[in-house]
């Protein structure tokens, strides 16, 4: 028993700490101040301890000196009981000002002790971190249950979309060669009627134009009156003065002002009005095609009856017109219509033949038309479904942490806004400043602790805009800052339960005795 509690005894020895009565000492270098020889850290010298914090700097490095200022390049140690120990420059030991909140680094006591006071400060702010993170672990814990069914539901889906893809696929595929099959004779029938209106026009043309050359020919004889093969100004006068003329006179008085008169030039002319006058016969079918088609839909009125004045006599009105009524819809629509001839199209095309097909060509075009249709539907559906899939399968891609905690992030946009300006997160997807691109989606940092966002819009005379965000725990999604610590480089710090892993411990309070 004496040998197993003497052997307990040495281990507690063992791995007592080292302790250290001399001023500014930081406790992780107490070893280094044992014994009657002083060794400089950085090992270029020794001498006897009782050069330590003599006020005299012996070391290079200002080890030796960590009590006093002598070193400019040394360290004092600030105890601080009841808050936490911390380093200061040697420099400001003992220069009348209170840097250490238990007053060691100024001799004298003159500095109030207020280390209690900060310490409880201390604890609360940190009891205050502690019920944050707490409530951000538990709001990650759902993160973490829904990002993982997200994946689940994704995977599935996936699935069944890769399965009807494949389905689509194939029956456009199928549509697509049915159509190819139909296509060519539809083609070949077409190009074949084509080929036989077009000569069938060329034929109806020249023959018009012959009628129309005959016509002309026609005219300039009753023109040349002495039929000398010549046509004088007389004879040009005498025939305008005939209202039936093709010719208008007013056109025939600027052709007799020019001087001579070619024969050539003038059948030309007549010609080119022959042929103008049909274009407005022809029009003008058509204009009275149209006329009629909506007359037949013009709105009858429906008889009613008269108005009658107190002693039962109808009224007749000015024009000699029973005085009647009907309903104002009546009357709109009647009047809709009238109003709809009037503004009838003023020069309307002229007729021209139209090709069309036979019934073995139409049933052909017909077949290839509905297939065409058919494999457009089945192509747009099949499109469809792969981009669904594609969409589907970046989405599965994504990174959103080991556990899937930060899925609860995708899709959301979080805004702040600073004195100058308006910043928005869109998380795996984009950064920006008041509607400037400050970067699109590049990936994670080490660890999951900072998003990086490139390629955004480019800065003047500078590179393109990018984005580092760091993620911090906390019980909400929020920025929480956005800076610009270099030229086009910004950084966002971001808030968010996903990155509350653990509950930190409580903090220890630095109360040694």
């Amino acid at each position: 028993g004496i040998n197993a509690e003497y052997g307990v005894f040495l281990v507690v020895l063992a791995f007592a700490p080292v302790t250290c009565s001399l001023r500014g000492v930081d406790p992780s270098k107490a070893s280094q101040f044992q014994g009657s020889q002083f060794h400089c850290a950085d090992g270029s010298q020794s001498f006897p301890m009782d050069f330590v914090n003599d006020d005299y700097c012996d070391c290079k490095d200002g080890s030796d000196e960590p009590g006093t200022s002598a070193c400019p390049n040394g360290s004092f140690y600030c105890a601080n009981k009841g808050f936490k120990g911390t380093l200061i420059a040697s420099s400001r030991v003992d220069d009348g000002i209170c840097d250490c909140c238990d007053g060691t680094d100024e001799i004298g006591g003159h500095c109030t002790n207020n280390c209690r006071e900060l310490g409880a400060h201390l604890q609360e702010e940190a009891r205050r971190i502690r019920r944050q993170q707490a409530e951000g672990f538990q709001i990650r814990m759902g993160y973490i249950a829904d990002g993982k069914a997200a994946k689940v539901r994704r995977e599935d889906q996936i699935r069944v979309l890769a399965e009807e893809e494949e389905l689509k696929r194939k029956e456009a595929d199928e549509r697509k060669e049915y159509k190819e099959q139909v296509e060519e004779p539809a083609k070949a029938a077409k190009e074949t009627a084509k080929a036989a209106f077009d000569a069938e026009e060329e034929t109806r043309k020249s023959k018009e134009q012959e009628e129309i050359r005959l016509e002309a020919e026609g005219v300039l004889t009753q023109i040349d009156a002495d039929n000398s093969g010549d046509v004088s100004i007389e004879e040009l006068l005498a025939y305008g003065s005939d209202p039936d003329t093709i010719l208008p006179y007013e056109e025939i008085q600027l052709m007799t002002d020019s001087g001579e008169i070619e024969a050539a030039t003038l059948l030309d002319r007549i010609q080119t009005e022959i042929t103008a006058k049909k274009e407005t016969a022809e029009r003008e079918k058509k204009r009275e095609e149209e006329r009629e088609k909506r007359r037949a839909k013009k709105p009858k009125l429906r008889d009613v009856t008269a108005v009658q004045n107190e002693e039962g006599e109808e009224l007749w009105g000015e024009d000699g017109q029973k005085i009647s009524k009907h309903t104002e819809e009546e009357e709109d629509e009647y009047e809709d219509v009238e109003d709809y001839e009037e503004e009838e199209e003023e020069d309307p095309k002229p007729v021209r033949n139209t090709l069309v097909y036979d019934s073995a060509t139409q049933e052909l075009i017909d077949v290839f038309e509905e297939a065409e249709k058919l494999y457009n539907e089945a192509k747009k559906q099949h499109d469809t479904a792969k981009r669904q899939l594609t969409d589907l399968e970046k989405l599965s891609a994504l990174d959103f942490g080991e556990e899937e905690e930060f899925y609860s992030l995708h899709g959301q946009c979080y805004h702040f806004k600073d004195e100058k300006y308006n910043y928005k997160l869109c998380p795996f997807d984009k950064c920006e400043q008041d509607g400037t691109s400050l970067g699109k989606w590049d990936g994670w940092g080490e660890d999951h602790s900072t998003m990086k966002y490139t390629k955004g819009a480019g800065c003047w005379q500078g590179p393109a805009r990018s984005t580092v965000v760091t993620l911090i725990c906390g019980s909400e999604n929020a920025i929480t800052e956005a800076s610009e610590p270099a030229k086009c480089e910004y950084a966002f710090t971001f808030t968010t339960p996903a990155k509350c892993n653990k509950v930190m411990d409580e903090v220890e309070i630095h109360d040694e005795l």
